[in-house]
């Protein structure tokens, strides 16, 4: 698959911002440093540092998304690791701290690497049809045996 080169650049900065993203967490549980700054007790951002489980766990999806794109190592599997972080990142940024240019930032990036990979997640997609079977279909028949001789 060749990709065009702003799907490329895209790869390399959502990988660039996740990285970030990723030390930033690591040497905030590990040694209790904030590159980013603290975060103003009881909001959004502090409750989710204090729940720790969640937090290294949510780093280490990000550190795993982050190589996977900058590596060039499976990088659908990256966006696809990544993008539920981004929405709720982007839903953080607009609704919470009303950055609006780092939500089109990861908005954008993220939708062009969604769209650079997409053949990848559809056979995820088409090969189980969300609806059921249909009530007002006639039965199916069992077909004749091979000798032709139906026993009844």
């Amino acid at each position: 698959m060749k990709l065009k080169i702003h799907e490329t650049a895209a790869r390399y900065l959502l990988g660039i911002i996740y990285l970030f993203g990723a030390v930033d967490g690591i040497l905030t549980i590990f040694f209790g440093m904030h590159i980013t700054g603290r975060s103003n007790p009881g909001s959004f951002h502090a409750v989710l540092q204090e729940t720790l489980y969640f937090w290294s766990f949510m780093k280490f999806i990000e550190l795993a998304g982050a190589l996977s794109l900058l590596l060039n190592y499976k990088p659908a599997l990256g966006v696809a690791l990544l993008t539920p972080i981004s929405a709720v990142l982007c839903l953080f940024y607009v609704f919470d701290l009303h950055w609006y240019y780092a939500f089109a930032i990861v908005a954008v990036l993220n939708a062009v690497l969604l769209r650079a990979y997409w053949n990848s997640y559809r056979p995820m997609l088409d090969a189980y049809p969300m609806r059921g079977p249909r009530l007002d279909a006639p039965a199916r028949v069992p077909a004749a045996p091979v000798g032709g001789v139906v026993a009844e």
